[in-house]
């Protein structure tokens, strides 16, 4: 099953060597990066990033990939545009 870590603050999530949040820290996963999950339960779930398998916390994911600021700016660039040709097609 396919994820993507989303965190409210946009921040990266640990990945741990273990189900503990004391755990050794073995990679920090960058917000929006897709993973894929092996395990997965209320509190954690079992992924490999970065050719290291590991846990995160389960609240840091989600189905549906956030947006990013770079995915914000392509969205006003595009409305920008597709306004600038309304404006001339109503001169």
């Amino acid at each position: 099953m396919t994820v993507y870590v989303n965190t409210t603050n946009k921040g990266s999530v640990n990945l741990r060597e273990s189900t503990s949040k004391t755990s050794k820290i073995l990679a920090q996963i960058p917000y929006g990066t897709s993973l894929e999950i092996e395990y997965v339960d209320s509190t954690w779930s079992r992924t490999g990033y970065n050719g290291k398998v590991g846990y995160v916390m389960t609240e840091f994911l989600s189905n549906g990939k956030p947006i990013t600021k770079s995915d914000l700016q392509q969205i006003y660039d595009s409305l920008k545009k597709t306004l600038e040709t309304i404006e001339k097609v109503l001169k």
